[in-house]
């Protein structure tokens, strides 16, 4: 069982410039999504997700770390990406999924 946390405009830049031992600059990292595995094993989380709409459903694939994580019990783990505010505002949902194609979805709006 997959939890998911979602932060638009969270502050990203600072995150990963703390994360990272040469200032790697990413200040074009708008979406955080924090994953945690509160399942007994770990889980296989794909460095993608949908973002579902009422009109359309978009495959976001810009996801950082490339291209998975695998997330032990009781483990969270971080995803940052780059996404267009208004197309967020508009969104319902998010769906991750696990290399089995699981699909985890988590209401945005």
């Amino acid at each position: 069982m997959l939890q998911i946390k979602v932060n638009m405009n969270s502050t990203v830049e600072d995150v990963l410039a703390f994360k990272t031992c040469c200032n790697l600059k990413m200040d074009d990292q708008n979406l955080e999504i924090l994953v945690t595995n509160n399942g007994p094993s770990p889980v296989e989380v794909q460095s993608y997700f949908d973002l579902e709409g009422d009109q359309e459903t978009r495959r976001i694939n810009n996801l950082m770390p490339q291209p998975h994580q695998v997330i032990a019990p009781g483990q969270v783990k971080a995803f940052y990406c780059q996404l267009d505010e208004s197309s967020f505002k508009t969104a319902r949902r998010i769906v991750m999924f696990d290399k089995n194609g699981q699909r985890y979805p988590v209401e945005i709006n």
